[in-house]
């Protein structure tokens, strides 16, 4: 099974994550074309817009994405059910969209008073409305694609959206000069277009439709609906530092963070966001399986070394990208790593509550959420007051750790895994240490090329992996030598 798995996996991941990694990436390149227009305070403001808006997303989805995939993959056994699954998805998408964005319109004023920013960006608050109920109902036909394996027309739709996207945001912001409004609109209309693509796939595929269905809503809902305020919690581990930093010591300093945050967040993009994709679709079949729990305990310990490389590179060169592209926001470099570990931490979380998943005990998510919320909100008030934005940085990976400790140990109740707990607490720590030690020690390139080419002999003198697991991962990649 596993060696079914890994490919699978592998390929799947790569295209789940090409429009997301595209984001991200452009997020970067970006940087040092609309920063010297928009200014610090500028980019603060646009920070506060993404944090609003992930929040209502989180909020307007309903966590549907996962009772779509359970009912669609697990519970229904016939083409035509899984067309009413799909259809009164549909239904529940468009009405929670059409609320969600009105009441987006509604609230913009008061939070624009609310968090203390000039009057004058209120147009760009407006706009988060139209992006919202968009980006909401885009997830239907994104997650029949998933649910199809149908990857590469999921990159498609996410390509384009990026790429148009990202052009629209350079006319707005500065060929326009229209600063944080013009990000949030070249956002809005890049999501209209996207929707309409998927929306288009869906009617050639017959699946254009609403359905009422009572029962099944009722039975999706009570399975999703447990999961919202375990993504509102996600949303306080995640974001709500902003919020604070804006309270304390301004927009500027919001913008300096988020550049940092920004930069560690690119391992969402190339590891962490593309897997938890493919992983939310791929456990289903998986537990069919025999010997399904220890296969699991693989998947978690060769996801921790793969993503703790990728953190790793990223924040040994994510200093010499700093200073490339936008040297005045050269602290900015500080943030990375514990921004990259965080959410390598928010991967071993997503994999490590399969198990209650799979026990249908997502009650427990919630609880485990907000602890970590909790924990890290409370860190927030404690450590950014004395440190600035660096004590934003140290309780988001604080926050993280919290939530991964207690949300496996809450799964490990109801579902035991043999999880090889030395192997894995190896692999994430050596991988920080490596990252803090490129970045707080000699301020020479070769010392963070040594730092990050260290990682892998480490693993293997550590016996983290052995080089026959990483025969397979290779093989996995090129299918070329699979044989050999």
């Amino acid at each position: 099974m596993m060696r079914r798995l890994v490919p699978r996996l592998l390929s799947e991941s790569a295209i789940y994550g090409l429009g997301g990694a595209l984001s991200q990436a452009v997020a970067i390149v970006l940087v040092p074309i609309y920063v010297p227009v928009l200014g610090q305070e500028g980019y603060g403001v646009v920070a506060l817009i993404n944090a609003t808006l992930s929040l209502s997303l989180m909020a307007a989805g309903l966590a549907l994405p996962q009772a779509f995939f359970r009912w669609f993959l697990a519970e229904s056994e016939t083409d035509r059910q899984r067309v009413e699954v799909v259809a009164t998805t549909m239904l529940l998408r468009v009405v929670a969209s059409g609320v969600a964005g009105l009441l987006m319109l509604v609230l913009a004023a008061p939070l624009v008073g609310g968090l203390g920013v000039e009057g004058t960006q209120l147009p760009a608050f407006l706009v988060i409305a139209p992006i919202l109920f968009f980006d909401s109902l885009n997830q239907v036909p994104l997650s029949v694609l998933r649910a199809q394996r149908r990857p590469a027309a999921y990159g498609v739709i996410a390509f384009g959206r990026a790429i148009l996207g990202s052009i629209l945001i350079v006319i707005g912001v500065v060929v326009l000069r229209l600063g944080p409004l013009g990000l949030v609109l070249g956002s809005a209309i890049a999501a209209a277009v996207s929707t309409a693509a998927g929306m288009w796939l869906l009617h050639r595929s017959r699946l254009l439709r609403v359905r009422w269905d009572p029962a099944l809503m009722r039975a999706m809902l009570g399975f999703s609906l447990p999961l919202v305020p375990a993504a509102v919690a996600g949303w306080t581990l995640n974001l709500s530092d902003r919020y604070i930093l804006q309270a304390v010591e301004g927009a500027s300093a919001v913008g300096v963070y988020s550049l940092g945050y920004t930069v560690g967040l690119m391992i969402n993009a190339f590891a962490v966001a593309p897997f938890t994709l493919a992983w939310g679709a791929a456990y289903w079949e998986m537990a069919r399986e025999e010997d399904v729990r220890r296969s699991f305990a693989r998947v978690m310990t060769g996801f921790a070394a793969l993503a703790s490389l990728v953190a790793l590179v990223l924040s040994a060169f994510g200093t010499d990208a700093i200073r490339l592209f936008v040297p005045s926001f050269e602290a900015s470099r500080f943030v990375v790593p514990f921004s990259a570990f965080a959410y390598v931490l928010y991967g071993v979380y997503t994999i490590a509550t399969t198990g209650l998943n799979l026990a249908s005990q997502t009650r427990w998510l919630p609880l485990t959420l907000a602890v970590a919320a909790i924990g890290n909100l409370l860190l927030n008030l404690i450590l950014i007051p004395i440190f600035g934005f660096m004590g934003a940085a140290y309780s988001t990976l604080a926050g993280y750790a919290l939530l991964a400790l207690v949300s496996g140990a809450a799964s490990q109740r109801f579902y035991r895994v043999p999880w090889d707990y030395p192997r894995l607490g190896v692999a994430l720590v050596l991988g920080l240490v490596l990252a803090e030690a490129a970045v707080l020690g000699p301020d020479l390139f070769v010392w963070r090329l040594v730092c990050a080419v260290a990682y892998v002999p480490l693993l293997l003198v550590a016996r983290v992996v052995s080089m026959h697991e990483l025969a397979i991962s290779f093989a996995a990649i090129n299918p070329r030598r699979s044989r050999r």
